[in-house]
């Protein structure tokens, strides 16, 4: 990451500054520096749709470089933040001199597609509740039992597609079985174990995770 981050481009953004527009075809890797990005989709309508929110370390753009493929997202500043374009010249050098970085990408692509396979079969098998309980254990290590997350109501009700109300409903059923607490800007999980058991009380397949 040192590397990369070395080779490219570095801009500041202020709150809410577009990154980038659905539909641009500049190729290369784009690096979360500092800061956050929220990515998702404006409809003809008016109408917006979250589908995440990227942390420094986090990087997006790739189908640009492998795949000559478009980007399907418009990103967008999160508070202030610092993004690094590493354009496809740099990077392929890159590439070619540090074979690793091959090995690296390919391993966040398939998390991220295993992820995703996780998240839509989600939407389609368990309430919102549980939706919501499984979007913040995507934030928690394995042998935590407690956490605190920065985030707020509206992110997460982006991020599932839902309006905040619903999403504040599920959230306070969690509260009320002393799962989770809120606070303001902050969620605190009081008992992942609990959460993980609630999902697994809606999961009718086997588990495929690690005992």
């Amino acid at each position: 990451m040192g590397r990369l981050l070395s080779i490219g481009s570095t801009k500041r953004y202020v709150d809410g500054q577009i990154i980038q527009d659905r539909g641009d075809r500049r190729a290369g890797l784009t690096i979360v520096k500092a800061g956050e990005v929220v990515a998702g989709n404006v409809g003809q309508d008016g109408s917006f749709l979250s589908s995440a929110l990227l942390r420094a370390g986090e990087t997006f753009g790739e189908q640009t470089l492998f795949s000559d493929l478009r980007r399907t997202h418009t990103l967008w500043a999160h508070g202030p933040a610092e993004i690094t374009f590493v354009n496809a010249k740099a990077f392929f050098r890159m590439f070619d001199e540090e074979p690793s970085i091959a090995r690296a990408l390919l391993t966040l692509t398939v998390q991220r597609n295993y992820e995703m396979m996780n998240f839509i079969d989600s939407q389609r098998r368990f309430s919102l509740r549980a939706r919501v309980a499984r979007l913040l254990l995507a934030t928690v290590d394995a042998d935590e039992n407690q956490s605190s997350i920065e985030c707020r109501q509206e992110d997460l009700a982006f991020m599932l597609g839902v309006s905040r109300v619903a999403t504040g409903k599920a959230l306070k059923l969690l509260q009320e079985k002393d799962l989770i607490k809120l606070r303001y800007g902050r969620i605190d999980i009081n008992n992942i174990k609990g959460l993980r058991a609630l999902i697994a009380d809606e999961d009718q397949f086997y588990s495929v995770e690690n005992d």
